[in-house]
């Protein structure tokens, strides 16, 4: 669904250009270049096909706008051939427009894709940091290792279940990889305690999801996350924490979320239990029912296929072993 999505955004693109760059020409061909009056009209008309090249960059870089630029050309030209000015002047300003043209489209073009690339640097940089720093907190517990990874992993296949979009994927993905960040205000003794927690110890872990959202939120491009942060341990039933959010009241992401976390807690491996295996692990999930999962996306994991989430949990597996 999201590939579809993509594609008829594409296309609606691809139909508005190819709208703009017909209305130019036909207002272009249809306006006499005499008299003296509509000869302005023809003149303020050839600079509208500068706006087409310009666009196509914005949306599609170079090679769209080097497309764009040819076929504006060719209608240009087949006007001049058709009706090509015994004016000298007005003959160099022709050839001058043609030129100009290509001068817009390859170097708007250029530019967009060079912003492009710069853009794409920036955000591999803060995700490569962001990866660092869930190693670590995954690391502080020591029997977590790589669980935010192979939780993002999980919920992205959930999510394109469900047709989300690139943005969304990705917002929802780090919301799923930070979703423990707040643990770091958690005492050690509290944290890594081998034995049952006291009440007043729950007390405390259960203020780990405000504490995550009140660092993240502050990040820009982490709003989104933040609210997946916040509430990745309320239940369909009302009965989670901090909010006793229900039912449609929790964020998607956050839903999405809930099932992949509690199938990677139930298959991975942890000193208090032993790993489940993946008919074990849905048959305990599926217990649940719709009193900690959104019915609809627990049915979404049940389609995916096995052998997609083993092969996730092996490729961690080998990570883990490699990084030991």
């Amino acid at each position: 669904m999201a590939t579809l999505a993509s594609r008829n955004g594409y296309r609606a693109k691809i139909i508005f250009l190819a709208t703009i760059i017909g209305i130019v020409a036909l207002l272009h061909y249809l306006t006499p270049t005499e008299p003296h009056a509509f000869h302005k009209l023809h003149i303020i008309l050839r600079k509208l096909y500068f706006l087409p090249p310009v666009i196509a960059a914005a949306w599609f870089g170079l090679r769209g706008a080097c497309i764009t630029t040819l076929i504006v050309s060719v209608f240009f030209v087949l006007h001049a051939f058709l009706d090509w000015p015994g004016n000298y002047m007005e003959q160099a300003n022709q050839v001058g427009e043609v030129v100009g043209f290509w001068g817009a489209g390859v170097i708007s073009g250029w530019l967009f894709d060079r912003q492009r690339a710069l853009l794409q640097e920036v955000a591999n940089a803060n995700e490569e940091t962001l990866l660092g720093l869930v190693s670590a907190l995954d690391l502080r517990e020591h029997n977590t290792r790589l669980h935010s990874q192979r939780v993002r992993e999980y919920t992205d296949l959930l999510a394109r279940r469900f047709g989300l979009n690139e943005k969304n994927r990705r917002e929802i993905g780090f919301g799923a990889l930070l979703h423990d960040v707040g643990k770091i205000a958690v005492p050690d003794r509290i944290l890594l305690k081998p034995d049952k927690l006291t009440d007043d110890e729950w007390k405390e872990m259960h203020k780990h999801p405000e504490a995550g959202y009140r660092m993240v939120k502050r990040i820009g491009f982490l709003k989104e996350a933040a609210q997946i942060v916040r509430t990745h341990h309320e239940r369909y039933d009302g009965k989670g924490y901090p909010q006793g959010l229900k039912g449609g009241e929790i964020p998607l992401g956050a839903r999405l979320f809930m099932v992949a976390d509690v199938y990677d807690a139930l298959t991975s491996k942890r000193p208090y239990s032993s790993p489940m295996t993946y008919e074990a692990a849905t048959a305990v999930m599926l217990g649940e029912g719709d009193r900690h999962f959104d019915p609809a996306v627990l049915a979404a994991f049940m389609a995916i296929a096995p052998e997609e989430l083993r092969l996730i949990a092996e490729r961690y597996q080998e990570l883990d072993c490699q990084s030991e």
